[in-house]
């Protein structure tokens, strides 16, 4: 008969194991919400940013196709039949519009950071191009010797092409259609 008296403790062997195994697995649970809160803020801008793409997109095609002229003047786009402007300052463009002699409508569109704006005129006056690119940050590897020129093909980032959006001028009246 084994009259040893049972154990109701553990060691401190086996104390200190559970209590590395718990902290391992709670820093790495903490890792993971941490990720996946600044993954969601990461889809969350990029969401706002096509929404803004889009919103864009809608109006400035709109604007163009019932318009009957446009000039270009460095960062300002000028429709004069409908007296509407368009104003890029850094990654924000403005939409004004002159709706009578006390009224006016502004709508803004931003953009993500570092993105670049350019109104492509060489088919004025029948056309417009916006063009929207930012540096999407992703090396690009090349064999090449590195180039002092930052924007050749073997520089460290490629320009990611957001939105290049052609629109025809007057087209509404070409066809018939009231806008």
């Amino acid at each position: 008969m084994n009259r040893s008296p049972k154990r109701h403790a553990h060691s401190l062997v086996e104390l200190m194991i559970v209590l590395s195994v718990l902290s391992s697995l709670i820093t790495v649970s903490i890792g993971w919400i941490h990720q996946s809160m600044k993954l969601s803020k990461q889809m969350n801008s990029r969401q706002a940013h096509q929404t803004n793409l889009t919103r864009l997109t809608r109006i400035l095609r709109d604007d163009a196709r019932a318009a009957n002229a446009a000039s270009v003047d460095g960062q300002t786009l000028t429709l004069p039949s409908l007296q509407v402007v368009y104003q890029v300052e850094g990654p924000v463009i403005q939409r004004t519009e002159q709706i009578d002699a006390n009224t006016t409508r502004t709508d803004v569109f931003e953009l993500q950071p570092g993105s670049r704006v350019h109104w492509i005129e060489t088919e004025l006056p029948t056309a417009i191009t916006l063009q929207v690119k930012r540096s999407s940050g992703t090396p690009i590897p090349s064999r090449l010797p590195p180039s002092d020129d930052p924007n050749t093909a073997n520089s460290d980032t490629t320009d990611r092409n957001d939105l290049h959006l052609r629109m025809e001028l007057n087209r509404y009246a070409r066809f018939g259609v009231k806008p």
